[in-house]
């Protein structure tokens, strides 16, 4: 995929789960108007028109099949879709045969569903029943030929289990895992649920030792995905940079602009500034886009691609930049 300028689009707030460490606080319905979605569609047209880029919107919530106006939207990309590209993130316990099939006419680049780990502790972070839901939907996409992905967030209380998600990927046809740390917003109990050091050097062993072994059954169609933050220090391969505020801007479900989603620093609303204002002259946008070190990464062969790690981790927990990831096993 040529590089685009990602949307992270929170169409609304509603869900018919509520997850045990879901970002969404109040899991109230919030929903904008149907013009109002409109508008925000096109202030990014807009802003990709002034940055010579093409885009990609990631749809999401809460649960974007809960939005009424989720195919409506749909519609609107299509029209568009030698500018924009869409993915479609979701917890997949809603995706019925029919809604795979009317998801497929309109080419999503892939389909993100959400993992937590074997049944028991699927279920217990997502709700009962979701682990066959989620089968269930992975099938039905699978049936359509699109691809497919899982994405697992790491906790303290699952990170052991990435294995697991694996054997379930092989098993429903998944084309690819994913993963990346759990980022605490919240109180001391949601702080716990965040990895420590130890923690992240064991999740990404494991990560990797899946990867290795998948890579030498030559009759394997699926991958493990390792491009997120510290995931180069056991692949060896390009250390990621985070894009938040750069070519990554996420809306929220009233309209707020924020840089990432794991990010939450509200810029503005969109319902009262265009978006490429906000990109322009934000001072805490032009801050992430300047890609500073932080002081105790200087000396790190890694740091110009790096910039510290995972940026909205090190914002939780000091509520500034000027921090290395908490995660990083290098020395400087």
């Amino acid at each position: 995929m040529v590089k685009r300028f990602i949307l992270q689009w929170h169409l609304s707030e509603n869900c018919n789960l509520k997850c045990l460490h879901c970002y969404q606080e109040t899991h109230k319905p919030i929903q904008l108007k149907y013009d109002q979605l409109v508008s925000i569609y096109n202030q990014f047209k807009e802003l990709l028109k002034e940055l010579n880029m093409k885009g990609h919107i990631n749809l999401t919530g809460g649960e974007p099949l809960c939005n009424p106006y989720f195919f409506k939207i749909l519609d609107f990309i299509q029209k568009d879709q030698d500018l924009i590209s869409f993915s479609i993130l979701t917890n997949g316990t809603l995706i019925t045969e029919s809604i795979a099939q009317k998801i497929k006419i309109y080419n999503p680049y892939y389909v993100q569903v959400s993992l937590e780990g074997g049944q028991k502790t699927n279920d217990y972070i997502r709700g009962k029943g979701t682990y066959q839901k989620i089968a269930q939907g992975i099938i039905n996409l699978r049936k359509q030929d699109i691809f497919t992905s899982i994405s697992f967030t790491a906790t303290s209380l699952n990170y052991q289990e990435f294995p697991k998600v694996v054997k379930y990927a092989k098993k429903y046809g998944v084309n690819n895992v994913w993963s990346d740390r759990y980022i605490p917003l919240g109180d001391s109990l949601d702080r716990n649920l965040a990895l420590n050091f130890d923690q992240t050097q064991k999740y990404l062993e494991i990560m990797n030792k899946e990867r290795i072994k998948l890579a030498k059954n030559k009759n394997n169609h699926l991958t493990i995905s390792m491009y997120r933050a510290l995931q180069f220090q056991m692949t060896n391969d390009f250390a990621y940079g985070c894009t938040a505020g750069d070519t990554l801007l996420t809306v929220m479900e009233n309209g707020d602009l924020v840089p990432c989603r794991r990010m939450p620093v509200v810029v503005g609303n969109l319902l009262t500034t265009k978006m490429v204002d906000l990109y322009k002259n934000n001072k805490f946008l032009k801050e992430l886009r300047q890609k500073k070190i932080p002081d105790d990464c200087c000396n790190c062969e890694h740091a110009e691609m790096c910039h510290g790690g995972l940026k909205c981790l090190t914002y939780a927990l000091y509520k500034n930049l000027n921090h290395k990831d908490v995660g990083c096993s290098i020395d400087n």
